[in-house]
């Protein structure tokens, strides 16, 4: 048996492996603090999938110390009931479970608690003026989280998790960014001995207490990995159990969320660091996507546990999958950050390619269906294989027309950007072919649904999922018959192999278009001289997966960091023969240098079929004046006489992100 599965002791806890589920905030708790239906059907997923070890998400020990709204709350007896529901349904399928305690301190914002936030000191503010703690307060604050830990166990928790990262309070205490106190919390490990003793004292000796510390806090003068290798023997003397390793503070925003752009299993370094100084088991979370990573940097012992956010929201069943053997059938996350991009929002957490989280119920699947159908499905991108996915899951007879010679669409396409970590993109549909081939769903590739196919399939359904196309250049120089280094970012250069994408651009090279092609200066410029031509008075980014903060500071690091000249506000005039001719921001005419020229123009929705469609199958009912357009969302056509549902999905409504694509797929499959 891989040393994955195997048993694990933390404290007095015994875990029946080591794959542990991560707090992780939701935004599902009532406004009050509560425990919703929700948050236990989605614990409720993660014990059945598999998940050893628990970890339910960030509760305050003080309504002052939310950084954003919709926490849960440990701080009285009242909100013991719904926790403990959460005890039930996990202990129910074999796993433990762990609450985790927090304070936010200077990270709390004012407009979330109606107060001024408090921290150790205002030696850094984040967004209010913060209140310094007296030294008593501090004493108080201790004491909360040790009365709050004591309620927890009352209620058969089996671990107490101190959040200690992201820069909330006691990593306040502990860095010298935050802390430049004088009285006896000036000693930086202090505060966070204290509260591990007085939780000890509060919850016995039948518990065990996790910390999760930000190991590296990614920004100058703050803590590093070095620092820390000196803290841990102080914390395990004062009681701790595990080490949980989760490095960055709200100023290294990249660095503690790790987006798109990142590589895969990137704390992994610094979890080994602390693991060999270490006398307690030490865990580590952040990209762990592919599995098979995280079976061997467990199996080498360069930790004794993984712990899991974002994968276990695309497939909290994905522990079991594993165990079995099924890392096919595991939905992998793609790190499209939609998750995180809510969380910042206020927003209820949802995930791009799992639309079923948090909707476990609404979004079961029925099987079989009420009335078994035929259903097509025009387009084989991740949008049109989902719909087919669903639809077959629920008895359909269904067949998918594609195009193209691959599966995967835009998602598939985008995953092939050389040097830029973006491989993650392609995990969903290859899952997702994998599905449908073990649902026996009938695939035509290189072949277009048409209105002639389609009268001959006398279909019930149709699924409309051709996405969204890239214009034609209207740059006055761009046919490639006149100028053969002029080439577009999808059709001439993502389409193509990796031979291909190497003889395609020359140096220096010049995109046009932000938008889809910050990425692609990015990917160039690890070797090559890239500017990006802008006429928008801003830099833009791609619009297939969620654009969060992290992603878009992300890039622009890189921009900075690569030397890439970025050029918004312009006109673009002509290419010409060594370059583009361009009005640059002084409103003079310019030419800018170039060997190759990459048009990375905006996408537009390709309605054609659509409209083709309802032009030949629409009845009277529904036939709209030439010019009227709306979605369609089960409109009723005639298909040889009998009733046709014509359904739309994805970028051929609007180019959006896959989130989009997937969701409308998968609520439209589940009603037919």
């Amino acid at each position: 048996m891989k040393k994955i599965f195997t048993p694990i002791q933390i404290g007095p806890m015994t875990l029946k492996n080591r794959i542990a589920a991560a707090p992780s905030v939701t935004y599902n708790a009532s406004h009050t603090g509560e425990v919703t239906e929700r948050h236990v059907q989605s614990y409720r997923e993660r014990a059945i999938g598999g998940f050893g070890f628990i970890q339910v998400e960030a509760a305050t020990i003080r309504d002052d110390g939310k950084a954003f709204p919709c926490f849960l709350a440990a701080d009285h007896p009242k909100y013991l009931p719904g926790l403990s529901k959460l005890v039930e349904v996990c202990h129910l399928h074999g796993a433990k479970i762990g609450l985790q305690l927090i304070h936010t301190g200077r990270n709390a914002q004012k407009n979330f608690i109606d107060a001024d936030p408090v921290a150790p000191s205002d030696k850094l503010i984040w967004q209010d003026k913060p209140h310094v703690l007296t030294t008593s307060e501090c004493e108080e604050m201790i004491q909360l989280y040790a009365k709050s830990a004591g309620l927890a166990a009352s209620v058969g928790f089996d671990a107490i998790c101190f959040h200690g990262s992201l820069g909330h309070l006691p990593a306040q205490f502990l860095s010298p960014l935050t802390n430049d106190r004088t009285d006896k919390y000036g000693e930086r490990t202090r505060f966070v001995v204290e509260m591990i003793q007085a939780t000890r004292a509060a919850v016995g000796d039948k518990v065990a207490l996790i910390y999760r510390g930000a190991v590296d806090e990614g920004t100058e003068g703050g803590l590093t990995v070095d620092d820390w290798v000196e803290i841990v023997p102080v914390l395990e003397d004062a009681g701790i159990d595990c080490i949980d390793v989760y490095p960055g503070m709200f100023e290294s925003s990249v660095f503690a969320t790790l987006p798109l752009y990142m590589p895969e299993g990137y704390y992994v370094p610094y979890a080994e660091k602390i693991k060999k100084v270490a006398r307690v088991p030490v865990m580590v979370v952040g990209k762990l996507m592919h599995q098979p990573l995280a079976e061997k940097i467990v199996e080498i012992g360069k930790v004794d546990m993984v712990s899991y956010t974002r994968p276990m929201f695309a497939d909290p069943h994905f522990p079991r999958k594993m165990m079995e053997g099924r890392y096919e059938d595991i939905r992998m996350c793609i790190c499209c950050d939609h998750c995180v991009g809510d969380g910042f929002s206020g927003r209820m957490a949802e995930c791009s390619i799992n639309p079923s989280f948090q909707r476990e119920q609404q979004f079961k699947i029925t099987r079989p269906a009420p009335v078994l159908k035929k259903v097509l499905v025009a387009g084989g991108g991740v949008g049109g294989m989902e719909a087919a996915r669903v639809a077959a899951k629920r008895g359909h007879q269904v067949v998918l027309y594609e195009k193209t010679n691959t599966l995967g669409g835009l998602l598939l396409a985008a995953a092939s950007m050389p040097h830029l970590y973006m491989r993650e993109l392609r995990y969903i549909s290859r899952w997702q072919q994998r599905q449908l081939q073990q649902l026996g769903v009938e695939i035509h590739m290189e072949t277009a649904l048409t209105p002639e196919l389609i009268e001959q399939e006398s279909p019930d359904v149709l699924f409309i999922a051709v996405g969204a196309k890239e214009p034609r250049p209207t740059i006055a120089g761009s046919d490639r018959t006149e100028q053969p280094n002029v080439i577009t970012l999808i059709d001439d250069y993502l389409l193509q192999d990796k031979k291909a994408k190497r003889q395609a651009a020359g140096d220096p090279v010049v995109v046009i278009g932000s938008n889809h092609g910050t990425e692609l200066a990015v990917s160039l410029a690890k070797s090559q001289d890239v500017t990006i031509l802008e006429e928008a008075p801003q830099i833009s980014f791609a619009p297939y997966i969620t654009l969060t903060v992290t992603r878009m500071i992300a890039m622009y690091e890189h921009i900075a960091k690569l030397g890439i000249k970025a050029r918004p506000g312009i006109k673009i005039e002509a290419i010409e023969e060594g370059g583009v001719r361009i009005t640059n921001e002084k409103g003079e005419s310019e030419m800018v240098e170039a060997d190759t020229v990459i048009i990375a123009p905006e996408r537009v929705a390709n309605r054609s079929l659509s409209k083709q469609i309802r032009q030949q199958f629409g009845t009277n009912d529904n036939m709209m004046e030439s010019g009227e357009w709306g979605h369609y969302a089960g409109l009723n056509l005639s298909v040889n006489g009998k009733p046709c549902a014509l359904y739309e999905l994805g970028d051929c409504i609007e180019p959006k992100t896959c989130k989009e694509a997937i969701h409308s797929a998968g609520y439209y499959a589940r009603m037919i």
